[in-house]
């Protein structure tokens, strides 16, 4: 996979080098707050834009989509009122490094993500230290590239240590070592390649994540797991986007350098937008069992692994224990600009009850749409899992899973979920409050996606629920990357053998928001 991925790296920059620099072929950051600026947009206009594959390419947008995201409206009346000093400018309008010819672009950005927090009634070190850079830009009118790299340091919460020490790695961010005596030391790299050669096809190779969904959450593919590498082609026509993307996913034991389990995942993605008021998706996805269980044999790929062609991967192993099929749906209507209903469903099996599936609404722009500078953001979402639909009687070697951790929905197999996230924004002002209700199965044993027992456990929940209540304040400083310093409360509350527990956590830092690590579950 490595030899075909450096060809086509070949292939791509002697195609484009010639061409002359006049679109982008990036895409936008995975980042919530970001997307939402995106989507609040992208409900105003006629012209589909296809929003429920993420990350969005910006190519396929035909407005002036940087100007929402990045905020440019608010960078005039910034210098309308102040002097245009480069310290300014680089500090809260600019990229940090910006540098332009006729056939050449590059961006480079410091990435940081520094938070303390203090448990009450605790003495406890908890803190996040991520220093990291971003560096993207584009070579000719066809091909753009993208790397990003954060090193990490952190003492995590109790709840999130304890999940740590049992997968063996950090929510989102992938496998840890120790620092000093309970702490993680772990780092992660991002990079792709995106080349259109057409106004229809695009084409992206690199090492990063994919999410499918309108909502917060994606009982499809999201972006809960680490960085994956992967191959990934979409196709144009008209109303109608299609997305086809393989990758290899690994899981370990014990520590991440001592044994791998490889396996490769292909997923297809149609869908179709009628004026931006409807969008329905069809999804198929395979995990591939490419290893046997001594790791000395290295199965053959399956012939349907290399055709991109819808149904063809469900026909060909919808009676194939050895592969994991899962289809689903995904449809959002907009009845109206400021409002998006979205919904998803998921099927293993429905004959044994393995379905998952998620009904949500969105509201953008909420009461404020003719009052400048007032955002009111709001979203409900519900999830629903049955048991076992993300498992695999193989264990690792065909879960939805990667790198110890779910390719979905965070919580694993056989739950409900109910999310709301309210969000005020005046100026560079913000304030959220976000609620998460989780309920486990009232053993918890299904909850733990790899079905091991308690003298084999990976982790098994303790908690029959889980409540988790935020209440933030921040301030954007940068839009280019989402810099915002912030300061919040955050509350769980969850009961173990009957018994009630909570704690307040209060926290403060500064972060650049281009993606997104979820510590809620």
């Amino acid at each position: 996979m490595k030899r075909t991925l450096q060809l086509i790296f070949i292939l791509i920059i002697s195609l484009s080098i010639q061409q002359k620099t006049e679109a982008q072929n990036l895409y936008y950051n995975l980042g919530f707050n970001l997307n939402n600026r995106l989507n609040a947009e992208v409900n105003k206009q006629e012209t589909p834009v296809h929003t429920s594959f993420k990350p969005i390419l910006k190519s396929n947008i035909k407005f002036n989509s940087d100007s929402i995201v990045y905020q440019y409206s608010r960078e005039e009346k910034m210098y309308a009122k102040h002097k245009k000093s480069y310290i300014r400018r680089k500090a809260f309008t600019e990229d940090f490094i910006n540098l332009e010819t006729e056939n050449f672009r590059l961006k480079i950005n410091p990435l940081f993500y520094l938070q303390k927090d203090y448990l009450q009634d605790s003495v406890q070190n908890i803190f996040i230290n991520t220093r990291g850079i971003e560096i993207k830009g584009d070579i000719g009118n066809k091909l753009s590239f993208y790397s990003a790299f954060r090193e990490n340091q952190a003492f995590f919460r109790d709840y999130t240590n304890s999940w740590i020490q049992a997968r063996k790695v950090v929510p989102g961010q992938g496998a840890t070592k120790p620092f000093q005596e309970t702490g993680h030391d772990f780092s992660m790299a991002t990079a792709y390649l995106s080349f259109t050669p057409f106004k229809w096809l695009n084409i992206q190779t690199g090492n990063d994540k994919n999410f499918i969904g309108e909502g917060y959450r994606s009982l499809l593919l999201s972006d809960n797991s680490f960085n994956s590498p992967f191959l990934k082609l979409t196709l144009n026509y008209k109303n109608f986007q299609y997305t086809t993307l393989v990758t290899e996913f690994r899981d370990f034991e014990t520590v991440f350098y001592y044994y791998n389990f490889k396996k490769h995942g292909a997923f297809n993605y149609l869908s179709y937008n009628y004026n931006n008021k409807v969008e329905i998706g069809l999804f198929e996805g395979v995990i591939y069992k490419t290893q046997d269980t001594t790791a000395q044999y290295f199965n053959k790929y399956p012939t349907d692994f290399f055709i991109p062609v819808p149904l063809v991967r469900t026909f060909s192993n919808q009676n194939n224990n050895t592969n994991h099929l899962l289809t689903g749906l995904n449809i959002k209507i907009s009845p109206i600009k400021q409002a998006s209903l979205y919904g998803q469903v998921a099927v293993e099996e429905l004959s044994k009850n393995q379905f998952a599936y998620q009904v949500g609404i969105k509201f953008y722009d909420l009461f404020f749409n003719k009052i400048k500078n007032n955002n009111l953001f709001l979203l409900v979402e519900h999830n629903i899992s049955k048991p076992e639909i993300y498992s695999h009687d193989s264990l690792k070697y065909q879960t939805w899973t990667h790198y110890n951790q779910e390719l979905a929905h965070p919580t694993g197999n056989n739950f409900s979920e109910t999310i709301l996230i309210l969000k005020y924004s005046y100026r560079n002002l913000s304030l959220k409050y976000k609620y998460n209700h989780i309920l486990f199965d009232k053993n918890g044993i299904y909850s733990n996606i790899y079905m091991l027992n308690n003298n084999n456990t990976f982790i098994i929940p303790e908690a029959k629920t889980v409540t988790l209540k935020n209440i933030s304040v921040s301030w954007m400083i940068n839009p280019r990357t989402d810099l915002q310093i912030f300061a919040g409360i955050d509350i769980r509350d969850y009961t173990v053998n009957e018994n009630f527990h909570q704690d307040k956590y209060f926290y403060f830092g500064l972060k650049t928001n281009l993606s997104n690590f979820y510590y809620d579950y």
